[in-house]
């Protein structure tokens, strides 16, 4: 499409005051706005309103860049009637002549005017001013990089000589956090391949093909269903790959709607995770992360990719610092005065942090400032391996759920000696078949991974700046894990048992946790008892959800209930970030 320049505009006269948004931010267009108390908010309009955007071409897969770039800002079109209320309304008011109206980005925004009943690209053409104009504004894209575009684009209207300005503001894209009741669960369907377009859109019904795949949805199942969550899984076409919340994060968009509420659009952030061995040079991310656009892009559903190609040429860095790009990598710290929307938290430490290009994007939306603390000492380097966050009967709302390495040791030495250390469980299906807790207590594997992950854990809870009385310590079972040599991480710690700090919380009231297959005494898992006692006393409860198989006991370092289960959650009860 050509470039259509315009004459260049005469010096700034004095406001004319024709120019009328949405200023005093109330969702509707009154005579209030011509106070101009403050910037007009535009959306980037990124979804997919009449879910044309294809999941596929007529041969092959898209490239990931290909995949990304289809939403509703790519086209010069108003998606019917949903996708005009993505748009910020804007109005000229009636004026003897014609004038013109023009983006100092077009790049970033585009205006769509009311002709003949039907919004039209309004271009560089004049515009007859005798009965004002109707017009619309949509945002083409969200800040990515803060040093090449800030957010803002000044509309100049020209009449006669002179001239009215109005300068947007696009809407940042914030987290969604724990507090949030949960909506459904998205889990990994495990029968197509991942990420596969072309396969039918999974159902609710489908048999588990992965070993313990079926205890988990079952008892998955089961939990939400005790908190009135009944509704059906997400399924997520993955494959092998069944680390569902490592593939996407998601966060949410929103400009005032009239009546003092929201008008809210969701978005997915596709993990910038680049694996070693990628599929393809033009799809370098994760086959499994896809679905983010061919599953759950469409009405006021939008999804975003962004990470740094060059990392497509570093893949021995990717294998040794990659997971720290996971999205199981990152959570939200909930309100608090300071960061009333919630804070971005993150792991990471030196060589070992999330992709330069997402944490850059995610600090350039300027209200949930990222923290970044060291998790180094986590084998997987992941954030959830020791945190969660549930709201509690405290002055605050919610308590972090943080891993308690020291609590988990001294449990063992409640208990009788001579049991295993891990029930329940097949012991072919254990690090040590037939181990007793009397030897466990003796094992340097444990007696290490208990001192590392301690230590680990207080050093990132003053990082965070969490106090006692803001967190709920449950038992954790830390072990050491061997590395190979040439490894340049070192002193690297996992879970002996199922981690109970890396669960989901349903914002209900209840907190989902992988059972936890201990040691017992007077007939109850000792762990397991801990856990409820130590939620119960913030007004939590606890319900249990199996993976040993699923999740826990896979590969090196395995995962748990919150690595394998992403959620969508009710964004009914955001704040207004603009107040």
């Amino acid at each position: 499409m050509a470039l259509l320049l315009a004459a260049p505009l005469p010096p700034v006269q004095p406001a004319t005051d024709l120019l009328r948004a949405d200023t005093n931010r109330d969702g509707v267009l009154t005579a209030a706005d011509d106070q101009r108390a403050g910037r007009p908010i535009m959306l980037a309009n990124l979804d997919d309103d009449q879910s044309r955007c294809p999941k596929a071409p007529s041969t092959g897969r898209f490239s990931d860049q290909a995949l990304a770039v289809c939403n509703d800002a790519a086209d010069d079109q108003v998606n019917g009637a949903r996708d005009l209320r993505d748009l910020a309304p804007l109005e000229i008011r009636p004026a003897r002549g014609t004038g013109r109206l023009l983006p100092d980005r077009p790049d970033k925004a585009r205006v769509f005017i009311q002709r003949e009943g039907r919004f039209v690209p309004l271009g560089n053409d004049p515009i007859e001013l005798s009965r004002g104009a109707r017009l619309a504004v949509e945002a083409r894209d969200v800040v990515r990089d803060p040093a090449a575009w800030s957010g803002q684009v000044t509309l100049t209207l020209a009449v006669d000589g002179r001239r009215d300005q109005l300068t947007f503001q696009v809407a940042p894209v914030l987290f969604q956090h724990d507090l949030m009741p949960l909506r459904r669960a998205v889990v990994a369907n495990t029968s197509p391949p991942a990420g596969l377009e072309s396969a039918p859109r999974p159902t609710g019904n489908k048999s588990a093909s992965l070993p313990g795949e079926a205890e988990y949805r079952r008892d998955l199942r089961k939990a939400l269903d005790a908190e009135g969550l009944r509704q059906p899984f997400v399924e997520w076409p993955a494959g092998g790959d069944q680390w569902l919340g490592d593939m996407y994060k998601t966060a949410y968009m929103s400009l005032p709607g009239p009546g003092g509420t929201e008008h809210r659009m969701t978005v997915n952030l596709r993990s910038p995770a680049v694996p070693p061995e990628p599929p393809s040079r033009d799809r370098p991310l994760r086959d499994a992360s896809r679905p983010v656009f061919t599953l759950l892009r469409g009405p006021d559903v939008a999804g975003i990719q962004e990470f740094d190609p060059a990392r497509i040429d570093t893949p021995e860095d990717n294998l040794f610092y990659g997971s720290a790009s996971s999205t199981g990598n990152f959570g939200t710290i909930p309100p608090t005065p300071e960061y009333p929307l919630g804070r971005i938290v993150y792991g990471g430490a030196g060589k070992f942090r999330p992709d330069d290009w997402f944490t850059r994007m995610l600090k350039a939306q300027g209200h949930q400032d990222p923290l970044m603390v060291d998790t180094t000492w986590l084998g997987v380097g992941h954030l959830d391996e020791f945190l969660h966050f549930v709201p509690a009967d405290n002055r605050q709302g919610w308590v972090a759920v943080v891993a308690d390495p020291a609590l988990g040791w001294r449990l063992l030495h409640t208990v009788a000696g001579d049991q295993l250390l891990v029930q329940g469980v097949d012991p072919a299906k254990t690090d040590h078949p037939g181990l007793t807790v009397k030897q466990a207590l003796e094992l340097p594997e444990l007696i290490d991974g208990t001192r590392i992950a301690t230590a680990g854990v207080a050093r990132a809870l003053k990082q965070l700046g969490l106090t006692e009385q803001q967190i709920v310590r449950v038992p954790a079972l830390f072990k050491k894990l061997e590395i190979p040599a040439g490894y340049p991480r070192d002193n690297l710690t996992v879970t002996a048992l199922p981690d109970a700090a890396n669960g989901i919380s349903t914002g209900t009231g209840a907190y989902l946790a992988p059972r936890q297959h201990g040691p017992r005494k007077n007939g109850r898992d000792v762990y397991e008892h801990a856990v409820e006692q130590a939620l119960g006393r913030v007004g939590v409860r606890t319900r249990w959800v199996e993976d040993w198989d699923y999740a826990h006991h896979v590969g090196t370092a395995g995962g748990e209930l919150h690595c394998v289960t992403n959620v969508e959650r009710d964004l009914r009860g955001t704040a207004r970030w603009w107040d």
